[in-house]
């Protein structure tokens, strides 16, 4: 976990922050609102994602390169069963403000995060395989 962290170290401001961003919204507020149905489907894709991410590391030879958002799928089809569950009604957000407004801001940043993580696989799956620090470091 070390040597991840110290790749992410060297990533642009920004990224780190978005990235802490992340971590608050779909990790860490997910186990406050644990009771609810969408709190409980992103701690699973969490979770999967913890695995798959560590997988890929691994295997990228203790690298952090564009194939790490491939666990970051599990993010996208929880993001669907949450948007299908919406358009049935079956989300109730009544009386319930800090849910409601944590529910809000966790769709709204899956929905940049996901484009990006899809760039991120095309562009690995065209051939840009190198560790993302070293992306980060050119010029």
């Amino acid at each position: 976990m070390g040597d991840m962290m110290a790749q992410i170290e060297v990533f642009p401001v920004w990224l780190q922050w978005w990235l802490r961003w992340m971590q608050v919204v779909l990790i860490l507020l997910p186990l406050v609102f644990i009771r609810y149905r969408e709190a409980q489907l992103l701690i699973v894709a969490q979770v999967l994602n913890f695995i798959v991410g560590y997988a890929v590391f691994q295997w990228e030879g203790q690298q952090v390169t564009k194939l790490f958002g491939l666990g970051h799928v599990f993010w996208a089809v929880a993001y669907i069963v949450i948007l299908l569950r919406w358009r049935r009604g079956a989300i109730d957000i009544s009386g319930r403000p800090f849910y409601a407004a944590w529910l809000v801001v966790a769709m709204a940043t899956l929905t940049v995060s996901l484009p990006l993580d899809a760039y991120d696989l095309y562009q690995y799956a065209n051939g840009l395989r190198m560790p993302m620090s070293d992306y980060y470091a050119r010029p």
